[in-house]
């Protein structure tokens, strides 16, 4: 969805070809989705840790989860849990609000994509923590329709997220490529 916001951009076709071509496997991109993919694991480790060692009852499908963590009357484990998440999920969003349309965007490097991330965050926590209250709230509803919410929701945030990588980050004398 970058690769296409990004050829609107500059005036380019945005096709089918466009996006697809964003999927070629290319180095840094692949470590930084590697990085992701370690990070969300870590959540789903941990997360499960939490339940599994503090819910007053056992939790094997998502009802038990609604029903023993998050309907629990007499426990603070599902505050808990959303409080980690939060925790968790704070510097990965400040690590890529703006890597990833810049990694797609300008021969930087992960780390150079990464650091340029947060010296964004940095300058703007509160416009880039209000941000992320639409992101997580539209992903959410994307999710909630059985995942077909997720057709509009993620080349529409992509889009915006785009916009707002291009007025964060410096990008003169970016051209192209």
């Amino acid at each position: 969805m970058y690769a296409i916001s990004r050829a609107l951009h500059w005036r380019e076709p945005a096709t089918l070809r466009t996006a697809l071509a964003a999927w070629r496997p290319e180095r840094r991109r692949v470590t930084f989705g590697l990085l992701l993919a370690l990070a969300g694991t870590g959540w789903v480790l941990t997360s499960a840790a939490l339940i599994t060692g503090f819910a007053p009852a056992p939790v094997a499908s998502p009802a038990d989860f609604v029903r023993v963590v998050v309907l629990n009357p007499h426990g603070v484990l599902f505050e808990t849990w959303l409080a980690l998440g939060g925790l968790l999920a704070a510097p990965v969003f400040a690590s890529s609000v703006v890597a990833l349309p810049l990694l797609l965007d300008r021969p930087v490097s992960v780390l150079g994509a990464v650091l340029t991330s947060w010296r964004v965050v940095q300058s703007h926590p509160l416009p880039l923590a209000l941000w992320a209250v639409p992101l997580i709230g539209l992903t959410l509803a994307g999710m909630a329709t059985a995942l077909l919410g997720l057709v509009v929701v993620v080349p529409w945030l992509a889009h915006a997220s785009w916009h707002a990588y291009r007025d964060l980050v410096d990008t003169t004398g970016s051209a192209p490529r």
